[in-house]
This record gives C-alpha cells, sequence and structure tokens, in this order.
C-alpha cells in the first residue's frame, strides 16, 4: 500500500483582494488545510488494509485493477463534510472484490462512499452493511456497482443493509441471485435510483424489505425476469420485539417511474402502512399484478397503500389473477391505471374485478409498446408507465413527473 498526499491548488490574486476580510482568508486558510490532510491510499491486491486510526475523513481508498479478497469488517467513519470514498484507480477498469462469506462488509461505518466497483458474491452474499440499534451505520452510499455471481452459483443476497440510517445505493446492477438482489431490515431513509436487477425464475425476491424499514424510495429502476415478488414490502422475518400488538413493518414507502418486466408478481405488501406505486410499466406478470399478503402474527395488516398511473400489459393467458387478496381487513386503493391484453376488458370476467371503490380504471387502449424502450405510441396511453410526465392524465397531482423519454435501466 502506498500513499500520497493530495496538493492544493493555488489562489489566484484577485483585483479587490484588499477588500476581503480577515474572516474570509481564515476560512480560505482552513479549507486549504482540510484538503493538504486527506490522503489517497492506493491498494494492490493482496494489500492489507489500512486500519480505522489509518484512515481519516476525506481520505480515499482507491484500489488497482484485480482481485481484492476478503474486504472487511471495515469501521471508517467520515464526516458528512468529508466523507471516505472507496473506489477504482480506474473507473474504467473497475477492481474487483471477491470473498469467502462476504466480498465487502462494512460494520458500523458513518459517512462511506463506495463506487466503480466489480464485487463478485462469497458464500453468504456480496455487500454486507451492518450497524446497532444505538448506533447504526449512517450516511453510506453505494454508486455503480455490478454485483454478480461466481461462475455457476447465484448470488445469495446481493446487499443485505441492517441498522443503517440514510442509505443511498444507486446505478447498481446485480445479476442472477437466490433469496433477494437487495434486503433491508431496521433501515431508514433509504434512496435506490437506477438500479438494474437482472435474475431468472429462481430469483426468490427483487428487494426485500422486512421488518423496521422507514422512509424508503425507489424510483427509474428495471426490475427483469423474476419468479416471485419483485418488490416486496413488510415481510418480517421475525416477530415483533416485546408483547405490543400493534406492530407495523414498513412506513413510507414510494415506488415511482419503474419497469417491472416478465416479474412474476411485480408488487408483494404484508404489513405496511403508506405506500405509493405510482407511473410504473408492467410488463408480463404471470402470477399477479399486485398481492396483499397475509401478514405474520402481531403484525399489522397493510393501510394506506394505493396504485396511480401505472400502465399493465400482459400476454393472452399468460396472466392468472389480477389481484391476490389475503388480508381481508386491507384495502388497495386504485387511482388511474391503464391495463392491458389482447382480450380485454371481457378479460376481467377469469382475472378478477378492480377493489371496491377504485377510480374509473382504463382497460380498452391498447398502449403498442416500443419494445425495449417501453414508450407507448397510443396517444391515449401516454399518460401511464414510467415516461409519463406531470401533464399526463393518469397522475395525482401531488406526485411529481418521472422521465420523459429515455429507456428503463439496463436498456441499450
Amino acid at each position: 500500500m502506498t500513499s500520497t498526499s493530495r496538493h492544493p491548488g493555488r489562489v489566484a490574486s484577485h483585483p479587490y483582494a484588499n477588500s476581503i476580510s480577515l474572516v474570509s482568508i481564515l476560512a480560505l486558510l482552513c479549507t486549504v488545510v482540510r484538503a493538504a490532510s486527506a490522503t489517497d491510499h492506493v491498494m494492490a491486491p493482496g494489500d492489507p488494509w489500512p486500519s480505522a486510526t489509518e484512515v481519516a475523513p476525506g481520505d480515499r481508498i482507491l484500489l488497482t485493477p484485480g482481485i481484492h479478497p476478503n474486504v472487511g469488517p471495515l469501521v471508517l467513519s467520515g464526516t458528512p463534510e468529508r466523507p471516505i470514498q472507496i473506489a477504482s484507480v480506474d473507473p474504467t477498469q473497475p477492481s474487483t472484490l471477491l470473498g469467502d462469506a462476504w466480498s465487502l462488509d462494512i460494520r458500523s461505518a458513518s459517512n462511506l462512499e463506495i463506487t466503480s466497483l466489480l464485487v463478485i458474491s462469497g458464500g453468504s452474499g456480496a455487500v454486507r452493511i451492518r450497524g446497532f440499534e444505538d448506533a447504526p451505520s449512517r450516511n453510506i452510499e453505494l454508486r455503480n456497482l455490478l454485483i454478480t455471481p461466481k461462475p455457476g452459483v447465484p448470488v445469495p443476497v446481493g446487499i443485505d443493509a441492517e441498522e443503517v440510517h440514510d442509505l443511498r445505493v444507486l446505478d447498481l446492477r446485480v445479476t442472477l441471485w437466490q433469496r433477494a438482489a437487495i434486503e433491508l431490515r431496521n433501515t431508514s431513509k433509504v434512496r435506490m435510483t437506477g438500479l438494474t436487477l437482472q435474475g431468472d425464475r429462481q430469483a426468490s425476491t427483487g428487494i426485500r424489505l422486512n421488518e423496521g424499514v422507514r422512509d424508503t424510495r425507489i424510483d427509474k429502476s428495471a426490475l427483469l425476469i423474476i419468479g416471485g415478488p419483485g418488490i416486496a414490502v413488510g415481510v418480517p422475518t421475525s416477530t415483533p420485539p416485546g408483547t405490543s400488538t400493534s406492530n407495523t413493518a414498513v412506513d413510507d414507502l414510494v415506488v415511482e417511474g419503474c419497469v417491472f418486466e416478465r416479474v412474476a408478481i411485480p408488487v408483494t405488501i404484508g404489513s405496511a402502512n403508506g405506500v405509493r406505486i405510482d407511473r410504473c410499466t408492467i410488463v408480463e406478470p404471470t402470477a399477479a399484478v399486485f398481492e396483499l399478503r397475509r401478514p405474520g402474527e402481531r403484525w399489522n395488516s397493510a393501510t394506506n397503500i394505493r396504485a396511480s398511473g401505472n400502465l399493465v400489459t400482459w400476454k393472452v393467458n399468460g396472466l392468472a389473477r389480477l389481484f391476490i387478496d389475503d388480508q381481508p381487513d386491507a384495502s388497495l386503493a386504485l387511482g388511474p391505471n391503464l391495463w392491458w391484453a389482447a382480450t380485454m376488458p371481457t378479460a376481467l370476467q377469469w382475472l378478477g374485478e378492480f377493489p371496491e371503490g377504485a377510480e374509473p380504471q382504463v382497460t380498452e387502449v391498447d398502449p403498442r409498446l416500443v419494445p425495449r424502450s417501453y414508450r407507448p405510441l397510443q396517444t391515449d396511453a401516454v399518460g401511464f408507465g414510467h415516461l409519463a410526465t406531470g401533464d399526463s392524465a393518469g397522475r395525482d397531482d401531488d406526485t411529481p413527473s418521472g422521465p420523459k423519454e429515455n429507456p428503463p435501466p439496463g436498456r441499450p
């Protein structure tokens, strides 16, 4: 491992320099000193990683090309203004992480940015982020990572996060997993944007939000070929703590501007409150479009669930039913959505009716989707799906608009 200090740039003279206050000069000098103290830790494969005491806020850990084994557990803490960065020396040649259990293991970290890496899954999974109930990991950003399996061995879990506050997952791609591409427990303020999750019929779930997940947004992402739910919301892996009989597993989730392609059930909801599914394009679901799954013991039923502005299309005889409802005391509120197969609207006779109280649905418009981008050519369909604009007919007035004409993430 080698370390090189960054050099501060020169401060150019200014014709009005004499008017600069002493306070401004001191502030500028402080900024230069902070920048000068940051260090680049350049790591070759097999180099010992620097300890927490050797890495200061603002430092970068730069990985040279090659395979870096068993990274972690990392206990690193930057500051909001000066996060610690882990990245490839050359982003055009991403370095590779490969572990026996977890390829990248982060423990009780804060203000950490990890970017431009190839992560080959270990036996337990690819990336694990952990904190503690009284000291969660905070302000963690994963950006531009490719998570992939060893040849012939699907990824058990792509990203597993527990006790994390302020987690950002941006421009991530996960291929061929078993349990979940992303799994969250007791984690809050989560932003996922630009994901491409490409599985197969053996992939159980795309994104699992188990228990204790609060304030989550998933947008402009593509979930492709998944044998179970694309997003499973409020599916706890344990009983609630204590003796309370009123517990909600997931609060406040927005799914917006996403593409679900050949996903068995795009969205499954168990114990959750405040879920919005807005302006998504759903292509060829097979088991159902939405599922309300019976929550476990002592977990609350789903409340305040709404889907609006979505475009749903499937092949004739390719969809078992529109809805699976195993929560008698819960309901799914439907704003305007577009539903299309060549047998619509008569297909409602065997696929099931819309929930009671649903707003008028569009069932007689063939959207004429452009292959790959899924842009509707039919004028009456442009207000629905992941390319809908703010003035579209299928839009709720209080919801921000999505992108205008970009193909789904992961689609060239």
